[in-house]
């Protein structure tokens, strides 16, 4: 498995015999190998992760699957796979689940070739500072209701906000999932260009545990 972080929330993931591009919108995309079938996921419609612009990869690629949240805007097409939220498909070789977002669309539990990923999308603990009470109530009772649902799940590799906009906050998310679901590797994401910041978090006595599955580098190979 190969793991290249775009930019933002966009990840490519290289298997064997398989594409998977995650919540691109922006950024140098990596070399695609022809040979390969190439899916492509949105979480949901946010600028940050989706690019009408992935819809130019399947004139560019032999073979192009778009897997999408339904407030996508897409045209019907048998290459197309529109999801919804608490759903389960089996489609193209791929097993898909889906989770309900604390923010918008879907967060997406793939397995392909023996993989399982999750992809957060924003699915997330969002606390805000200054934001009234019962929303951040809500928001902490909206994941944790998601999270129940896939407590003890095993996960290859998990993609997870640690967004410094939440200042203090930020981690709280991150640390939750990882408590819930074991995953042999991490990925940060949703920091945009402030990688610095987003690093110091892992410097955490509440991240200790986890560090040495946690990865902040570009490209990453498993061995």
């Amino acid at each position: 498995m190969n793991v290249t972080h775009i930019y933002h929330s966009g990840f490519l993931v290289e298997l064997e015999h398989t594409l998977l591009l995650f919540d691109y919108y922006q950024g140098p995309l990596p070399p695609l190998d022809p040979a390969k079938p190439l899916f492509v996921f949105v979480s949901h419609k946010h600028y940050d992760h989706y690019c009408p612009a992935i819809w130019q990869l399947a004139e560019q690629h032999p073979a192009v699957w778009y897997v999408l949240d339904q407030a996508i805007p897409a045209r019907r097409s048998a290459n197309v796979l529109l999801v919804e939220p608490r759903q389960i498909y089996h489609w193209q070789g791929l097993t898909i689940e889906t989770l309900r977002s604390t923010d918008e669309g879907c967060a997406l539990l793939v397995t392909a070739e023996g993989k399982t990923l999750y992809h957060a999308g924003d699915l997330n603990w969002w606390h805000w500072e200054g934001e009234p009470e019962a929303d951040n109530a809500w928001h902490d009772k909206a994941f944790h209701e998601e999270l129940e649902r896939i407590r003890g799940r095993r996960f290859d590799a998990a993609f997870l906000p640690l967004d410094p906009r939440q200042e203090g906050n930020a981690w709280w998310g991150f640390v939750e999932f990882l408590h819930a679901c074991p995953c042999r590797h991490v990925f940060p994401m949703h920091y945009a260009d402030n990688k610095a910041a987003m690093l110091a978090y892992l410097i955490l006595p509440q991240l200790a545990e986890f560090l040495p599955a946690i990865h902040t580098e570009d490209q990453w190979q498993e061995a």
